[in-house]
């Protein structure tokens, strides 16, 4: 356990702030234990951070799968705006879509399978500024087929992080998820330094290394987890301790390479020059209690996520907000923290969290948008969505049906307003609609198959 990096004296001499990134992969609403809501989650380090920080309540991955926030949060707009609506699938893009759209009235929408090279990336903007950039763990943004192939997870290294900014990269690939857990991973991006290693302590000791490294000079952290997502391993001894829960045993190590991570912050004297954000990349997929469905639904149990923001004495600690904010918005407040300015920047979405975090301020209410245009086993899927205040519209493509919940009163989306209240529903319709036409987002098609 890594929990002695509560306080420390501030530097002699402040510079460009730092900033870490913690992105983790399918981590739920409920799987961390400062939300009380699984009294078997067991995280001490991240639970220390949101105590040290500012957790939000209300936080949204931009859509209820992992590529298209990877590729929201790099750039601040929207996946609909992108053209990276859903997860770069593991097989072939045509035998994913010939699977997916058999027996629907509708076939996917088009999406691309790779993030471009001329979407402008945090990284991009702060190398002009004299930033080191790491990137290590799960990437998902540079091609389909990898999960079928014998290529050790590369399909188009052209999009792999080196070539969108960062300097260094280990692990980031076209996989989705790990081909192997354990060491040899029979990933291109990292070599093995020991048999039988776990991943998830190997980015770990890798970000960690990357402060000790770069402690002179301002750094860009982006620790891109593999975990927690499916296949669900993690080592035995820490399985057994949960009973045969591996799940939760892979939260454990999860939060002990966090606590590593905060750990070599302190000791490198940087815990008051770095910003820390802790996020998720959609929703859980083993219960989001009190949210109803998981990951791949636009119900609140597929898009809210874990967000704690932590910057000893820039951030007043132990603070709970419930402003909704989203993926899109993580881009411009990091600019904004680091002096680059966006204005030449065309099209950004999202609204920088920096007065908010730093001087209270309120951001002024906006309707937040989603897009998923495309199919699932579960969940309410094939749709898009809009929240404005306590409420929210999903409209479904597949049934072209509607569901409207004012959350404050029903969270668990469990009563359709849509007839109570019509003024709203056509309100927020028009607005979603209106959205949609402006991001040129793409829609699904008739499937004449």
């Amino acid at each position: 356990m890594f929990l002695a990096w509560g306080c420390e004296a501030p530097p002699k001499t402040e510079i460009r702030p730092n900033i870490v990134f913690i992105l983790v992969d399918d981590l739920g609403y409920s799987d961390v234990g400062y939300m009380k809501n699984k009294p078997d989650v067991q995280t001490p380090n991240i639970d220390m951070l949101a105590k040290n920080g500012i957790i939000f309540t209300d936080a949204y991955a931009a859509a209820p799968v992992c590529s298209p926030t990877r590729a929201s949060i790099l750039t601040g707009k929207s996946p609909a705006a992108l053209k990276i609506t859903c997860h770069i699938p593991g097989r072939d893009l045509q035998g994913y879509l010939d699977i997916q759209n058999s027996g629907h009235r509708l076939k996917e929408a088009f999406f691309l399978d790779y993030l471009p090279l001329e979407e402008v990336t945090i990284p991009e903007l702060l190398k002009e500024k004299g930033y080191v950039t790491g990137f290590f763990g799960k990437w998902h943004l540079a091609g389909a087929g990898s999960a079928f192939s014998n290529s050790e997870g590369v399909i188009n290294s052209q999009f792999h992080p080196d070539y969108q900014g960062f300097d260094v990269n280990i692990g980031g690939s076209a996989y989705g998820q790990p081909k192997n857990w354990f060491a040899p991973y029979h990933n291109a991006t990292i070599y093995e330094k020991t048999e039988g290693e776990y991943l998830t302590d190997r980015m770990g000791d890798e970000a960690e290394n990357f402060i000790l490294q770069n402690k002179g000079n301002p750094f860009f952290l982006y620790l891109s987890t593999y975990t927690v997502h499916t296949p669900l391993k993690a080592p035995q001894e820490i399985v057994d301790k949960y009973n045969g829960n591996t799940y939760f045993a892979m939260i454990e190590k999860l939060d002990e390479n966090v606590g590593k991570v905060m750990n070599q912050l302190k000791q490198s004297n940087l815990l008051n020059n770095t910003m820390v954000i802790f996020y998720s990349d959609n929703g859980g997929l083993w219960g989001n209690a009190p949210l109803r469905d998981n990951k791949g639904s636009l119900h609140e149990g597929g898009i809210r996520v874990p967000l704690v923001i932590s910057w000893p004495n820039k951030i007043i600690s132990g603070q709970t907000n419930s402003t909704p904010v989203t993926s899109i918005d993580l881009f411009p407040t990091i600019m904004d923290v680091t002096g680059v300015s966006t204005k030449s920047l065309e099209h950004i979405e999202g609204v920088s969290l920096w007065p908010l975090l730093s001087e209270h301020k309120k951001i002024p209410e906006r309707p937040l948008y989603w897009h998923f245009p495309h199919h699932r086993k579960d969940g309410l899927t094939m749709g898009a969505a809009i929240r404005e205040g306590d409420w929210k519209l999903i409209w479904n493509f597949e049934s072209d049906s509607t569901y409207l919940y004012n959350l404050k009163d029903d969270l668990g989306e469990s009563n359709n307003l849509n007839l109570a209240e019509p003024d709203i529903y056509n309100k927020l319709l028009t607005q979603l609609k209106k959205w949609q036409s402006l991001v040129e987002a793409e829609m699904p098609l008739l499937n004449n198959n």
